[in-house]
C-alpha cells in the first residue's frame, strides 16, 4: 500500500492532561517516553501542584497551565498547546504500549487525508490489564467492524455507520490531525459526550477515520476515571447521547436505540 504522508515522531505531541495528584501520572509518562518511536511529550494542567511539578522536573517535561479550568476547557487548552501537525491528549491514568506511536504513524502515512486515528485497547481493573475483553470492549469492536475495510473509513457513510448505534471510538486512544479539527473542538454543551459530539461532526468532513486494530493502550477503569465520574455526577449524559443519536435517526428510532444504549452505563 502506497505511502501518502510522511509523518514522523517529530510531527506528534502527546499532551498529558494532568489533574490534581494522580498516582498513575508518572507511569503514564514513562510509557510515552519509552515508545519505540519517540514523540514530543508535555503536560497541561489547570491544577498545578508539587506532585505534577516534581514529575515534570524528573523527566524534563514542560508544563502549560490553564488558568480557566474545567474538563472541556482543559481539553481545548491542551490541544492548543501542541505546535506539531498531530496531537494526542494522553489521559493521565492510561498506559501506552511501546508500539503505539509507530503503528499509529504507519497507518496515518498510508491514509489519504486522515482526520483522526485511533486504536484498539484493553481495560485495566485493579491496575491489572484484563486477559479477555470486557463486554464494553467487545461491543465497541463489533461497532467498529466496518472500519476494518479501509475504504469505508474514507467515506461519510462508513464514518457515520460505525457511530449510528453509539460511540465506539475510545477518546484516550485518538490522535488528531490538527488542521482537520473545527474551530470549536470540544463544546461546553456536551460535558459527558463531548468526544462523540466531535466524532459525529468530523464524520461529515472529507477525509479518513483511521482505525488501528492492534491493542496499543490499557484503559484504566477506577474511581478516578473521568467517564465514570461524569456518569455519576451529572444527569445530562442521557440527554446528550439522545441528541447525538437524533443526528443519525428520526427521534422515535433514536429513542428506541437509546433505551438499549443507556444500559451500557452499567459496564463502566
Amino acid at each position: 500500500m502506497g505511502r501518502k504522508n510522511n509523518y514522523t515522531g517529530d510531527d506528534l505531541t502527546f499532551v498529558v492532561c494532568a489533574y490534581k495528584e494522580c498516582a498513575y501520572l508518572e507511569e503514564c509518562i514513562r510509557s510515552l517516553l519509552h515508545q519505540r518511536v519517540r514523540a514530543k511529550v508535555m503536560i497541561a494542567t489547570s491544577t498545578p501542584n508539587s506532585h505534577i511539578q516534581q514529575i515534570a522536573e524528573r523527566y524534563g517535561l514542560e508544563i502549560r497551565v490553564n488558568a480557566c479550568g474545567g474538563q472541556v476547557r482543559d481539553y481545548n487548552f491542551a490541544l492548543a498547546q501542541a505546535e506539531t501537525p498531530l496531537v494526542m491528549l494522553a489521559h493521565q491514568d492510561e498506559i501506552f504500549l511501546p508500539e503505539y506511536t509507530k503503528k499509529v504513524l504507519d497507518n496515518l502515512n498510508i491514509s489519504k487525508r486522515p482526520i483522526i486515528a485511533f486504536t484498539n485497547y484493553m481495560e485495566m481493573h485493579n491496575d491489572i490489564p484484563d486477559k479477555v475483553p470486557s463486554v464494553l470492549v467487545r461491543i465497541k469492536r463489533l461497532l467498529l467492524l466496518p472500519l476494518k475495510f479501509r475504504l469505508l473509513g474514507k467515506t461519510v457513510f462508513g464514518k457515520r455507520l460505525v457511530q449510528c448505534l453509539g460511540d465506539p471510538i475510545t477518546h484516550p486512544t485518538v490522535v488528531c490531525v490538527k488542521k482537520e479539527l473545527p474551530k470549536k473542538v470540544f463544546r461546553e454543551k456536551y460535558k459527558a459526550s463531548m468526544d462523540w459530539d466531535l466524532w459525529e461532526r468530523l464524520s461529515k468532513q472529507e477525509g479518513s477515520f483511521v482505525y488501528v486494530q492492534d491493542v496499543l493502550l490499557y484503559h484504566r477503569m477506577n474511581e478516578d476515571n473521568q467517564t465514570v465520574n461524569l456518569i455519576r455526577t451529572t444527569n445530562t449524559r442521557a440527554r446528550e447521547e439522545y441528541e447525538i443519536l437524533c443526528r443519525f435517526w428520526p427521534k422515535p428510532i433514536a429513542g428506541i436505540i437509546m433505551h438499549f444504549y443507556g444500559r451500557s452505563v452499567k459496564y463502566y
